[in-house]
């Protein structure tokens, strides 16, 4: 019998109902409602038009993940995301991260080098915070641009049942960034795929049917999981030759912060 996957997602008012720890000489506290309320006004304040607000929580509303996707910088297959993670328990550093979420399958890509921050609730970090969530919002455009880049290099490489099988050996064995249940999961799309991603027997494929696997992670694994996938496909996209064609692939600088160029990222009205 399939193990149960265990769904987190939650409301805003939990979160914000949560209590929040008292401050220490080693823990200073930042508050989920502080990070929703920074967030929503930076992203305002970046021209953006927010499209939906999701939340999940573990422990209480200890543990939390935001995650806020833009309707005014997308395309015909996915949308700007912002993600962030928080705990009052010492157990994670504060973390945002850049993504996107496809909308065929609502999935989530995260990226951690493009402009990524984590920070230790220790010393100035109420005080960092708020500019540096703002500071980081403005450039979110940016790695939107970079992240097409990325799926448009996946989708270009064709991959073979037995390189589809070495892979997921190794992001479950090698990686360890995903569950036994998981990899049944992706099993499970490969022969029976929920959604069509355009890009049959690809790399691409391959990532959707892995992040479509972990979209309930645990809160404490949500942000860090999604980043060493994507890492991991990115850094594939660069190793592997399609064994069908041929592939002209030429690496190019994707953590390079650049001047966002709106002829490639289409304004939803």
């Amino acid at each position: 019998m399939a193990n149960k996957i265990e769904v987190y997602t939650t409301t805003k008012d939990l979160l914000l109902s949560a209590p929040v720890p008292q401050d220490t000489r080693t823990y200073k506290a930042v508050s989920h409602g502080q990070l929703i309320d920074l967030t929503l006004n930076s992203i305002e304040k970046a021209g953006f038009t927010l499209d939906k607000e999701i939340y999940s929580s573990s422990r209480g509303g200890s543990v939390a993940n935001g995650r806020f996707s833009i309707s005014n910088v997308a395309d015909s297959e996915m949308q700007l995301q912002i993600g962030w993670q928080n705990s009052y328990d010492k157990t994670l550093t504060l973390k945002f991260a850049m993504g996107t979420r496809i909308f065929i399958c609502q999935n989530g890509c995260v990226s951690g080098d493009m402009g990524a921050f984590k920070k230790k609730h220790q010393g100035v970090i109420q005080d960092f915070t708020p500019g540096a969530i703002s500071e980081y919002i403005k450039q979110a455009g940016d790695s939107f641009v970079s992240m097409q880049k990325e799926r448009e290099e996946m989708k270009q490489i064709e991959i073979t049942k037995r390189i589809k099988a070495e892979l997921i050996g190794r992001m479950m064995i090698e990686e360890s960034f995903i569950t036994s249940t998981q990899m049944n999961i992706i099993m499970r799309e490969l022969d029976a795929p929920t959604h069509d991603y355009n890009a049959k027997d690809s790399l691409w494929e391959l990532y959707n049917y892995t992040t479509f696997a972990m979209k309930e992670s645990h809160p404490t694994l949500w942000m860090d999981t999604h980043m060493k996938a994507h890492s991991f496909f990115v850094n594939e996209s660069g190793s592997i030759i399609s064994p069908t064609k041929e592939y002209n692939y030429e690496p190019t600088e994707m953590y390079k912060q650049v001047e966002i160029d709106w002829n490639h990222a289409e304004i939803l009205s």
